[in-house]
């Protein structure tokens, strides 16, 4: 059974079952017959001497008494008068209602002019009064009554006009309840539908809560969550596809120069053999490199163990270590490079990883190198700020763009006319992506700018004396 009817037939039984429970308390009070003007005549007829008599004999008091226990018993209000129209019976500070008065007036008035006196009835826009002459010994009395033409209306309702109302409410009810029950069902159906066509295999399947105008409740908070759920999956399954399509052409050339190389070392001389044989020992190595890195990618991409992310690390030593290895190849590599650092020899601690916060590190060290000018400086700083430890990689070349600063840490990217430098394909273009990943797995941040002397500025931001927290310890847990 759906929700929708789930919820339409709870809500509509709960109406149903307070509809009869309320038929069954009406039912059950005293159905008494409907006050027409013969029916007030007859119980004033009725009720008129025994008032009379209770008057006489009780007084006022007691006349009282009678008066309310006959309203009780016919649902009439009835007056008493005397001969000098006066009402009897009553509290003290109360009068009887004008029009009563001036009926009870008429009545008498009659019975002394001799004209055709009797019971007389009055009918107002509010309700219907009557009146009987009592003639005694002591004068002519009246007892008048009235009732609410609006009670009398009510009671005159016959059984059909009772049936027609409860069908009008059951129905009325069950209109509510359905658009109840629509309003509460609809958005779910729509995030079944769109989990249908993410399960299909539809990525841009989204609920797009804002076009349900239902304000702010848990359903939308609910569709929400999914759409934010289905942009996280499109965005990783485009990235896996973008890195297997990187990868594949990335191992596609050195594959392909292998294949020139080996079939130069076939048919070529013994030199030709020669530098074939070193081709393919290059190439070889490239896509030894290559995979190593895809590897250190891919275990930053599936998560740590925790364990490694606590070892006692001297970032000092690290970013030292990297400047002397990058001095050692600035020196040999025949472009007048030169490479500083600034900052303390020792003493900067945190908590982490040390091969791969040297492996960051290096890592951009070795792309300023790769990509500054001839005769230019690569300048390594360490600060520390605050709470944060702040590693700067300054470089001497070209820059990036402004709108490919963020996309330079993606695998495989390359800036537009890197490709077309000397040492341009010398990358396995996974460095600084490598670098990115570490630094996120211990909390930090790497951002790139422009210097406005010119060059690139990598900045590196790491959390001091890091400690993992447990909940940090399930995040990055293998």
């Amino acid at each position: 059974m759906s929700l929708f009817l789930k919820v339409f037939l709870w809500f509509w039984g709960a109406m149903t079952v307070l509809i009869l429970s309320l038929i069954l308390i009406l039912g059950t009070l005293p159905d008494e017959a409907p006050p027409r003007s013969t029916t007030i005549s007859s119980i004033l007829y009725r009720y008129g001497y025994p008032a009379v008599t209770t008057f006489l004999s009780g007084g006022d008091g007691g006349l009282r008494l009678f008066l309310q226990n006959t309203e009780k018993q016919t649902g009439v209000k009835v007056y008493l008068f005397d001969p000098e129209c006066r009402a009897r019976g009553l509290k003290e500070g109360t009068q009887a209602p004008d029009d009563l008065q001036a009926l009870a007036q008429n009545t008498i008035d009659s019975m002394r002019t001799a004209e055709a006196g009797g019971s007389q009835l009055q009918i107002s826009p509010l309700r219907l009064s009557a009146s009987q002459p009592i003639v005694t010994n002591l004068g002519t009395f009246v007892v008048t009554g009235s009732v609410s033409r609006s009670l009398l209306a009510f009671r005159s309702i016959n059984t059909r006009t009772k049936l027609l109302s409860l069908a009008f409410v059951f129905l009325t009810s069950g209109l509510f309840c359905y658009g109840l029950a629509r309003y509460l069902a609809a958005p779910v159906g729509r995030i079944r539908q769109a989990t249908q066509r993410l399960s299909s295999g539809d990525l841009s399947a989204r609920v797009e809560p804002n076009h349900v105008p239902r304000g702010y409740d848990e359903i939308a908070h609910l569709a929400h969550d999914f759409d934010l759920m289905a942009d996280r999956m499109q965005s990783l399954v485009t990235a896996q596809n973008r890195l297997l399509s990187d990868v594949s052409h990335e191992l596609r050339s050195p594959l392909a120069r292998m294949s020139l190389a080996l079939e130069l070392a076939r048919r070529g001389d013994e030199a030709k053999k020669q530098n074939a044989i070193e081709r393919i020992s290059r190439e070889s190595m490239r896509l030894d490199s290559l995979i190593g890195e895809l590897l250190t990618l891919s275990r930053l991409e599936n998560g740590l163990r925790a364990e490694t992310l606590n070892n006692t690390v001297d970032m000092a030593a690290v970013v030292g270590g990297v400047e002397a290895d990058a001095e050692f190849e600035a020196q040999n590599a025949g472009r007048g490079l030169k490479v500083t650092y600034e900052g303390p020899d020792q003493g900067v601690i945190l908590r982490g990883d040390p091969e791969l916060l040297h492996r960051a590190v290096e890592n951009v060290t070795r792309n300023a190198l790769r990509h500054t000018n001839d005769d230019s400086t690569v300048a390594l700083e360490l600060n520390t700020d605050g709470q944060e430890i702040v590693i700067t990689v300054s470089d001497g070349g070209p820059g990036v763009p402004p709108d490919e600063l963020e996309s330079i840490f993606r695998p495989f990217y390359r800036v537009e006319g890197a490709r077309d430098r000397p040492d341009g394909g010398t990358g396995t273009g996974l460095g600084l992506a490598i670098a990115q990943r570490a630094i996120a797995a211990h909390g930090g941040t790497i951002s790139a700018s422009n210097r406005p002397e010119g060059g690139l500025c990598v900045r590196l931001s790491l959390p001091k004396n890091r400690v993992l927290a447990k909940s940090e310890k399930s995040l990055v847990a293998a």
